[in-house]
């Protein structure tokens, strides 16, 4: 199973759409997606696909100036297939002079484990974004 990533833009709003569960029943996360992918801000877009089936997506907009991994999202039936750790490493190649800071909430177990595996660090807490909830970031530094 090979795992492709390419860029995305607007016109592939509409595969990100199908690709996230939230944005299927939050009508503000389906607008963000669009925006997102039409380079709002910034943005940048990349699609995973694997086996030529749309399998994932990621978004990076900016913090303080340095890339922020916004959203990156696995389709659940292929989760746990290397999608999520593919684009990381396109994104991370992209982004590797760079500070990339990413946040995740203190819930997300699997998030929590993967990003020190990786090379991330404890970069802070944001409280009452999600009521119980805590956002936990991280950054991975350059070099």
């Amino acid at each position: 199973m090979a795992v492709a990533i390419r860029l995305a833009g607007a016109d592939d709003a509409d595969i990100a759409l199908q690709l996230d569960p939230s944005a299927q029943i939050s009508p503000h996360r389906a607008s963000w997606l669009r925006r997102a992918f039409a380079g709002e801000h910034g943005r940048v877009a990349r699609l995973a696909y694997l086996d030529g089936e749309p399998a994932g997506l990621a978004v990076v907009g900016w913090f303080f100036s340095n890339p922020f991994l916004d959203l990156i999202v696995t389709a659940d039936r292929l989760q746990r297939r290397g999608v999520a750790s593919a684009l990381l490493d396109e994104i991370e190649r992209a982004h590797a002079d760079q500070k990339l800071f990413v946040s995740t909430n203190l819930s997300n177990d699997v998030m929590r484990a993967l990003l020190p595996a990786r090379g991330y660090l404890p970069a802070g807490q944001v409280d009452h974004l999600d009521p119980g909830d805590p956002e936990l970031f991280f950054v991975r530094l350059p070099g």
